[in-house]
């Protein structure tokens, strides 16, 4: 489901749009201030820009007379289409500029948005731009530093899902003088689209959890992700902080393209910076972490389940020490860290009759899908296993190759019921029966199928993954789920420890 698009009271002159934008101005109204961005004319109130950006499903030069009737201030639209989009509007007052590309435009505003943030940092309380990127972890990485490091400053971070080239930009011109730090998570499905983000959203402290095969269709496998995903890291400037995984061979070789002369380093490894010690797992309640970071060892309440959680934790833990430079007492992080909750992103929900459900159901890839199952298999215990997937998407030539090997972890992972939403998840399971032939194996043709079979199929004290990529829908799955075992629904995974 996609995030809303949160509104901003980004303040600009008509002039300084057009030479930010490297706009022209076709026709001029009478207001010379302005504030606030938007890119949906339903939400535009008096006094906005209005960016027209043009998608693969709407045109908003389409809506330029609806903007003007909302009293628009000033319209944004690509060059040539400045005359006609006047005439559609002719009654109004809005100043019209021509770009040459609206959605590159609208990352131009947000440039100087943040720039303007900068520059009016108070004296000794440096304003930093933080970047989470990765195939797996990044929106658990951003959730966890959002919260330790708000307990620092204020801190403005990225909503929901809006890591593209129109979220990005939306939420850079959310940020108020109040903030001090702003957290950006940003994705990537397109080549050149982390390029394109750090070049209007320069970050301070860059972090990359992991480079896998999420999205690899389009960028050349996993050598294309990890060259996509480093952006940030080339992104940085000389007083940058690289933050690096460790356990990743991919993610190094990224890093070493920075300017950045500060890295920090984070994972499993001997010498990682801020390593992950030891863990020992609370079940559904999540674990007691044990970080040796520099100058101490911390040893956390996490409520989260599961290794990955464990490893952005140290991500986090090292983004936020070296952009605040403040070391907070345990008590404070354990405080900021049981806010945290992460709603389709291994959220563990007790349902009726002691049905426990680990909904991972925002999306999917190789590396995710295995901790997922290793997540389960901890927050089990004694417990019945059944794994619910759906097809990891946007794998490209590795699409067969991956859902036959998950079918290998599948069999070893002690699931005794598998159901699959169909696709190329039908070869997983093909594979799993092969290798594990007590497994009970339904090879649903579609995800609604594939929650009538889990509601008839799940037993009372079962432990349930649901994990999918995200165009597959498998909420679907826990919406049945939560419906055929109502009871208490309360998110084990959202509680303090």
């Amino acid at each position: 489901m996609a995030t809303p698009i949160p509104t901003n009271r980004a303040a600009f002159t008509v002039d300084a749009i057009a030479e930010a934008t490297r706009g022209s101005i076709v026709r001029r109204g009478s207001l010379v201030d302005v504030a606030g961005v938007v890119t949906d004319s339903r939400a535009l109130v008096p006094g906005n820009v209005f960016v027209a950006i043009k998608g693969e499903s709407h045109d908003g030069h389409a809506f330029v007379a609806k903007a003007v009737a909302a009293h628009a201030a000033v319209i944004l639209v690509e060059r040539g289409r400045g005359e006609q989009a006047f005439l559609d509007g002719a009654s109004g007052d809005a100043t019209f500029v021509e770009v040459d590309d609206t959605l590159i435009a609208l990352g131009d505003l947000a440039r100087v948005h943040l720039e303007a943030w900068r520059a009016r940092a108070p004296h000794g309380a440096g304003r930093k731009v933080i970047a989470i990127t990765g195939s797996a972890g990044k929106t658990t990485t951003k959730e966890l530093l959002s919260a330790i490091l708000g307990a620092v400053a204020p801190t403005h971070y990225t909503a929901g899902n809006l890591n593209n080239r129109v979220g990005v930009p939306h939420v850079v011109l959310g940020l108020e003088d109040s903030h001090r730090f702003v957290v950006l998570e940003m994705g990537m499905s397109l080549p050149g689209e982390l390029d394109l983000i750090t070049s209007f959203a320069r970050p301070d402290v860059s972090v990359v959890t992991n480079v896998g095969l999420a999205h690899a269709e389009g960028v050349g496998g996993p050598d294309g992700v990890m060259r996509e995903k480093g952006a940030v890291y080339r992104a940085l400037a000389s007083d940058g902080v690289a933050v690096i995984n460790a356990d990743d061979a991919r993610v190094m070789s990224a890093a070493s393209a920075t300017s950045a002369r500060t890295r920090v380093t984070f994972g499993t490894a001997e010498g990682a910076t801020y390593r992950l010690v030891r863990r020992e797992a609370r079940g559904e309640g999540g674990s007691l972490v044990v970080l040796a970071t520099p100058g101490r060892e911390l040893s956390l309440l996490l409520p989260l389940p599961g290794e990955a959680a464990a490893i952005d934790l140290a991500a986090a833990l090292a983004a936020q020490e070296t952009a605040s430079g403040t070391l907070l007492p345990i008590e404070a992080l354990e405080a900021e860290l049981a806010t945290v909750q992460l709603a389709g992103r291994a959220t563990v929900k007790r349902l009726g009759q002691d049905v426990l459900v680990l909904d991972d159901t925002y999306n999917a890839n190789p590396g995710s899908m295995r901790a997922a199952l290793a997540t389960l298999a901890e927050i089990a215990g004694s417990r019945r296993r059944v794994a619910i997937l759906g097809e990891m998407k946007e794998l490209g030539s590795h699409a067969e190759s991956e859902h036959d090997a998950l079918g290998d972890a599948l069999a070893v992972s002690g699931v005794t019921l598998a159901i699959g939403c169909g696709g190329l998840v039908d070869r997983t399971l093909a594979r799993a029966a092969s290798l594990a032939p007590a497994m009970e194996v339904v090879a649903a043709p579609s995800t609604e199928e594939a929650a009538r079979e889990a509601g008839l199929r799940v037993r009372s004290g079962d432990a349930v993954l649901v994990k999918g990529s995200r165009s597959v829908g498998a909420e679907r799955v826990v919406a049945v789920l939560t419906e055929t075992w109502p009871g208490a629904s309360e998110s084990a995974t959202s509680r303090a420890l």
